[in-house]
């Protein structure tokens, strides 16, 4: 894992520092690890936010990661309150079939088996000779074309998706539960409180995942920006209105 930081910045050049998820099974793991608990309550995607951009590294329980209970829920950390299935049906014209239909297809870690959990810029966690169960990027689309087009030339495999709408932060559990590389779009929650940008796109996959990317991108000479693009290098076209504009003869 020495120096993945670093090769991930120079090939893929992500929207923000790329983000290790080390889960917990005791709550003194975080004492052990010298890291601190958030001192506020937030979503988990504000949490991504706020790690990828600040680079801070924080550690998480129940109580400081349940501004959306989604979070909480798809961490194993604790269950949604009873009336969550009546404020839908209410507020978002459910049924209660859509409603458990929603639920059970959110990929969530089982609760109870963790307790707490560390989100750290990946170069912290590096730092710390801790290896994270799960590595998330903030990518637009050409970076993730990147990173598929990377981890496929090398290995063969797709990368996965099934995405419903909702819950973008299920890409943690997903990533955990051996399903990836995980390619997900910011939810609804994700834009509204943690500022996810149209041109935004979370990824995931382990550690192991992330560097047989990253290598077979550079060994192949493929970072970000790609040099893909002939318009750089292809004359004006003679027909298009703005080269009437621009061209010394027109």
């Amino acid at each position: 894992m020495k120096g993945l930081t670093s090769k991930v910045g120079e090939v893929i050049n992500p929207k923000g520092a790329p983000i290790g998820v080390k889960m917990l099974e005791d709550e003194a793991g975080l004492k052990e690890a010298g890291v601190g608990k958030l001192e506020r309550n937030l979503a988990l995607c504000q949490l991504f936010k706020y790690v990828s951009l600040y680079k801070k590294t924080r550690g998480v329980v129940f109580d400081n990661i349940d501004a959306c209970v989604v979070g909480s829920y798809i961490l194993g950390l604790g269950v949604p309150p009873e009336d969550l299935k009546e404020r839908w049906i209410k507020g978002w014209r459910y049924s209660d079939k859509l409603f458990e239909a929603l639920v059970s297809q959110i990929h969530a870690l089982p609760q109870g088996k963790y307790k707490a959990a560390i989100f750290a810029p990946l170069e912290d966690l590096e730092r710390r000779d801790i290896k994270p169960d799960a590595v998330l990027l903030t990518v637009n689309s050409t970076q993730a074309y990147l990173v598929a087009v990377g981890y496929f030339d090398a290995t063969g495999k797709k990368i996965s998706s099934d995405f419903n709408g909702h819950a973008a932060c299920e890409v943690v559990a997903a990533v955990i539960q051996g399903k990836s590389p995980w390619l997900t779009i910011p939810c609804g929650g994700a834009r509204g409180v943690a500022g996810a940008q149209d041109d935004e796109l979370w990824m995931g996959m382990t550690v192991e995942e992330l560097e047989t990317t990253v290598d077979r991108l550079a060994s192949v000479g493929l970072a970000y920006p790609p040099g893909i693009y002939q318009s750089a290098i292809s004359p004006l076209a003679a027909d298009h209105p703005l080269t009437y504009l621009v061209t010394r003869k027109p």
